[in-house]
């Protein structure tokens, strides 16, 4: 009988944070990958909720990659990072908890391994904070 595989679950951690004092203008986030002793990637992304609004609407990692997303929300409403394979949302490959700002939270997961583009979003905002999950 074979055992059913593990499942990874996401490293969390809230820290509080001054309010900004400048305002930055979108850009398109490519993590940066690094080699892991398992022979895998490791990426760290940053990424920015602010007026209810995502910093980019890219975000680029490669597949398989261990993914680290520092997640600044800035804003005094509730935020998350989630990943689906498609926009309709209906299966996820990462939801990141909500949490209300300003704060920061660090999520962990792993990417998909097949190439291609996927979605995330926020799930409190699915309609206003959007994006383009690539999948290299």
């Amino acid at each position: 009988m074979t055992a059913a595989p593990a499942t990874a679950s996401p490293t969390v951690a809230v820290t509080d944070t001054p309010a900004p004092t400048e305002t930055s203008a979108p850009v398109t986030e490519t993590a940066t990958p690094s080699p892991t002793n398992g022979g895998g990637q490791s990426v760290t992304i940053d990424l920015v909720a602010e007026n209810v609004a995502f910093d980019t609407g890219t975000l680029t990692v490669p597949s398989g990659a261990e993914v680290t997303v520092s997640f600044d929300n800035r804003d005094s409403v509730p935020h998350n990072l989630a990943v689906y394979e498609t926009v309709s949302a209906d299966n996820p490959v990462f939801v990141g908890e909500i949490f209300s700002g300003p704060a920061q939270m660090t999520y962990t997961f792993t990417a998909p391994g097949e190439p291609g583009i996927y979605f995330f979003r926020c799930d409190v905002h699915p309609q206003q904070m959007t994006g383009d999950f690539i999948v290299e």
